[in-house]
């Protein structure tokens, strides 16, 4: 239809790439054809109405079987499409506004180590025995420090004693400065890697072989370990949801660790108190006989 090259012209013309413009185009031939096979009259946009978008959603779901997901994605593309159309003067509202997305409840934790898995990293790390990498490693998984926060490190925002020691972030996410103590692991670990630190001119803690160490090179430094310990999905960030959930499961504060975390909204550290699919796992066995 003539309607559907108008709206995928305008779609680009707005500056939506040429895979969401053909993506879009193909949801709302979609609706048109279900349209057309459920009530035997060609398609006319002028006539949709509510009802035919929810009983389009409810097919998507419960006929198709689609994931709430591409749901959204369908109902976003319809949004769009008669948009487009109230634009043009063809429709005076939009009957896509009114069916809300699909609500895809979260039930589980981010992705966090078990406590099996995190000494299997930990020891091969450690085997490994370069002071830097075990540094890094203690550093991301006892402070829960984000990877760009740890790279950002410079020297004089470190301060270690035999007893006590922290680091200082100064940009953290939404600019946020913040102090983070230091436990004994971590102490130790960049007390014996600053002793073994080569000379540089960089002020930066982290080094690489071309200078100050990047997020990138943490991301590779991280992901040779994992490999070795079978966890193919670790990354520094999976570091920072183990120290959360680790924490939170030996009953700290929930607010202090959310200070920890450099969280704004303590909703954001919430999550981590949901079950991890271990968890959940281990639940449902008990009922076993």
């Amino acid at each position: 239809m003539r309607c559907f090259e108008e709206f995928n012209k305008y779609l680009l013309e707005i500056g939506r790439s040429p895979h969401t413009a053909k993506s879009y185009r193909e949801a709302v031939e979609g609706f048109a054809r279900f349209l057309e096979e459920t009530t035997g009259e060609p398609f006319d946009p002028r006539k949709i109405l509510l009802v035919d978008v929810k009983a389009y959603k409810g097919y998507l779901l419960s006929v198709l079987k689609r994931s709430p997901k591409t749901v959204n994605q369908r109902l976003a593309a319809l949004r769009a499409f008669f948009e487009f159309l109230v634009g043009k003067g063809v429709l005076k509202k939009n009957p896509a506004e009114g069916v809300p997305d699909v609500k895809i409840q979260k039930t589980t934790a981010p992705r966090s180590l078990t406590k099996n898995e995190l000494y299997r990293l930990r020891r091969k790390v450690h085997a490994g025995g370069n002071k830097r990498d075990i540094a890094i490693f203690e550093l991301l998984a006892n402070t829960g420090v984000r990877v760009g926060e740890l790279c950002a490190l410079e020297l004089d925002d470190v301060e270690i004693s035999e007893r006590k020691g922290s680091i200082t972030v100064r940009q953290g996410k939404g600019g946020k400065f913040r102090t983070v103590p230091l436990n004994k692991d971590a102490r130790s670990a960049l007390r014996d890697y600053l002793e073994a630190r080569p000379a540089s001119a960089s002020r930066k803690v982290f080094l690489g072989e071309r200078g100050p160490l990047t997020p990138s090179g943490v991301f590779r430094i991280l992901k040779k370990y994992a490999l070795q310990a079978g966890l193919p999905d670790v990354s520094p960030h999976t570091l920072r949801h183990t120290f959360a959930k680790r924490l939170l499961d030996a009953g700290e504060d929930f607010v202090e660790v959310a200070r920890l975390l450099g969280h704004a909204n303590i909703n954001t550290t919430a999550v981590y108190t949901q079950p991890t699919e271990e968890d959940m796992q281990r639940a449902v066995e008990k009922l076993s006989l």
